[in-house]
């Protein structure tokens, strides 16, 4: 099933999505299970950038007062329409700058004038493999060409970090976000089979950084990505969310 709907109704449904399965990947069952979720002004500023990226015409981003303190701050917020990003007045210029850098790229840009893209979607399946009934929000895909695309925000995206067993890519599981997005796509017969990641700096000059993700990547994140899947296909039938950690360490 694909449909468009607000991001806070997509959060709410209970189907498992890639962040569930990134949480119970790095950590365990009961990590996913007994997480809250809190937003962050990190991810706020994510959200913003992306919203300036992939929906410009939306006007999703709103310029709030100098800091979150305050009535102000609080009537502004509670006063945001659905899906609106209120961000700080700083904040708000940096999103701008990062958007504007992300539409310089010229690799992305050439992209982009390509016909097909569609931004935002939700996708919901059932896992032949476990029953479980998954979903994913993928910022973007395009079936003419064959990709998805994601836009991701952080301090660095110097490649050289990126391919190392502690940047990002490895320390946040996109390795596994990326199976997972191709593959429920695909189960819902969209026809995808490569993923790009477009990367951009927080920081000034907000540089910029094209990933074209290999397909050894994706069958090891695939292979996480279903083991993780039984896991919590099992711990579902048993009710038993653990760690799986040994009742002793020795350091």
């Amino acid at each position: 099933m694909i449909i468009t709907e607000s991001n806070e109704a997509y959060h709410a449904n209970p189907a498992i999505g890639s962040s569930s399965v990134k949480a119970a990947a790095l950590n365990s069952v009961a990590h996913w299970h007994g997480a809250e979720f809190k937003s962050s002004p990190a991810m706020d500023l994510g959200s913003a950038v992306h919203a300036n990226y992939l929906q410009p015409e939306e006007f999703l981003v709103k310029r709030g007062p100098e800091s979150r303190r305050g009535k102000a701050w609080q009537d502004v917020y509670e006063g945001r329409g659905t899906d609106v990003v209120v961000l700080p007045v700083g904040e708000f210029h940096k999103a701008e700058a990062m958007a504007m850098a992300m539409h310089e790229n010229p690799h992305m840009a050439k992209l982009w004038t390509q016909d097909g893209w569609e931004i935002e979607n939700s996708v919901y399946v059932e896992c032949p493999e476990t029953g479980l009934q998954i979903k994913v929000k993928a910022d973007a895909y395009n079936e003419n060409l064959g990709i998805v695309m994601d836009v991701k925000t952080g301090q660095t995206a110097n490649p050289a970090a990126w391919a190392s067993q502690y940047g990002p890519f490895y320390k946040f599981g996109y390795y596994i976000q990326c199976a997972w997005y191709l593959r429920t796509l695909q189960l819902e017969g969209i026809k995808v089979d490569k993923f790009y990641i477009f990367a951009v700096e927080s920081k000034a000059p907000n540089a910029t950084q094209c990933f074209d993700i290999s397909s050894d990547t994706i069958k090891h994140g695939h292979a996480v990505m279903m083991d993780t899947l039984h896991r919590i296909k099992e711990a579902q039938a048993s009710g038993e969310y653990l760690t799986g950690w040994p009742d002793w360490a020795v350091l």
